[in-house]
């Protein structure tokens, strides 16, 4: 595999995820089969199976090729991976209706896509290599190009402002925080490119060395525009979870005058005011029915309840609590008993990591977040680590399979420690050596 292949499999992942999801929830909206949107959108795991199948083929690929002529070993590898291949499509085939019907195995599989994502991430990246931080930001500005022409669309059609759009972000809450969250991850990777045109972004360039000129990334650089696409499509999503942590990210890690981020954080909070006070039309419903105060209530009662539970976590299989009748407004009937409410209903991820995991779950993933912010040294991991911890916290991003696989790729490219400056050449050195 040459190395431009090499490089367009890094991206392959994220191009998934930026580009060819949100289009199939378009294609499956306009076609009206929300059963496609579901299995190849943000919520499905269809993608990263096939991105998964393609990865296997051309690692045999490479091996075959790197053993011209064709071994007997080579022949045999090749035999046991189509064998594994029909075993799985068989086994799907077989006994998915049965794995689907057991309900205790259901919450188990549901919470392993955190983990089972991220050892997808850190797989791709050891074989095709990490993606580049200007690849997620064009991706990024792709996506809010996508999301600002479903907001005007909606807009025009409508003949006036609708919270939500149409097509894309049409799906509700849970639609509009995803779309959010990978608008976040996108402007997390601005935070620390150097601007283009200029001196010392260009002997950066020159010297392959990534210097930041100390203020924000103009507009008028290669990915200026990419930067404010992505702000324009976070602010269309009109995500409260979403608009908070970019105010955050704007202000405490972005460089630049302190007027001109102090703005955008103000504008930032302006679109969550929009999405609460103003009487606008809106697709993005009444959220939950239950407030995330009644989660948190309910979750710390329940491992208070139960022996042991502040380190293994809450059994799956079972109910964490019972929504009553007379909480969050619900109308009941006087003899029912309530809303059974499980650990994959709790609309925040850290929460849900410790109703599923114990202490250990949130904390070893915040930890993990952290050593690649560490190991990077770069305004980029802390971006990222700061978005995830306020968002995560508000909405189930690290349960989504779009958002949890772009954020695990996003982590794996932080990773990678910037490079050493070279020595700054003594005057007159040369001369006198020579």
């Amino acid at each position: 595999m040459t190395s431009a292949g090499d490089r367009f499999l890094a991206r392959l992942p994220l191009l998934a995820v930026y580009v060819l999801m949100p289009l199939a929830v378009l294609a499956g909206r306009v076609a009206e089969r929300p059963e496609f949107s579901q299995r190849f959108g943000p919520q499905g795991l269809t993608p990263w199976l096939v991105l998964a199948g393609l990865a296997l083929v051309v690692s045999l690929g490479r091996d075959i090729h790197a053993r011209r002529p064709l071994s007997r070993a080579s022949w045999l590898g090749l035999g046991l991976a189509v064998l594994m291949a029909v075993a799985v499509h068989l086994g799907l085939r077989l006994f998915g209706p049965v794995l689907s019907q057991a309900q205790d195995l259901a919450p188990l599989l549901d919470e392993l896509r955190l983990p089972a994502l991220v050892l997808f991430a850190a797989a791709w990246t050891f074989c095709f290599g990490a993606p580049r931080r200007e690849t997620l930001v064009h991706l990024g500005g792709a996506l809010g190009a996508l999301l600002a022409l479903d907001f005007l669309v909606t807009a025009i059609m409508a003949r006036q402002v609708v919270l939500g759009g149409g097509f894309l972000l049409g799906g509700g809450q849970a639609a509009s925080d995803t779309m959010a969250f990978l608008l976040l991850i996108a402007l997390c990777a601005t935070l620390d490119l150097p601007e283009a045109h200029s001196p010392e972004a260009a002997g950066a360039n020159l010297s392959g060395l990534p210097v930041s000129t100390g203020s924000a990334v103009s507009a008028t650089s290669p990915w200026g525009l990419s930067r404010w696409l992505v702000l324009a499509g976070l602010f269309v999503t009109f995500s409260r979870p979403g608009l908070l942590a970019a105010g955050g990210v704007v202000l405490l890690l972005e460089r630049g005058p302190l007027q001109e981020r102090l703005a955008l954080a103000c504008a930032c909070i302006l679109g969550i005011w929009m999405s609460m006070a103003l009487p606008l039309a809106s697709t993005l419903g009444g959220g939950e029915d239950l407030g995330l105060s009644w989660y948190l209530t309910a979750v710390v009662e329940a491992l208070k309840q139960e022996p042991g539970a502040w380190l293994v976590g809450l059994p799956l299989n079972e109910p964490v609590a019972l929504a009553m009748p007379d909480v969050g407004g619900l109308d009941w009937a006087p003899e029912a008993a309530g809303l059974p409410v499980s650990a994959f209903d709790i609309p925040s991820s850290w929460l849900r990591l410790l109703a599923g995991w114990g202490l250990g779950g949130p904390l070893l993933a915040a930890a993990g977040m952290l050593a690649c912010a560490l190991h990077g040294r770069r305004r980029f991991g802390f971006g990222l680590l700061l978005a995830t911890l306020l968002a995560a916290a508000l909405t189930p991003a690290l349960h989504t399979p779009a958002s949890a696989g772009a954020l695990a790729l996003a982590f794996a490219c932080a990773w990678r420690s910037p490079p050493e400056p070279a020595p700054t050449p003594v005057p007159g050195a040369a001369r006198a050596d020579g």
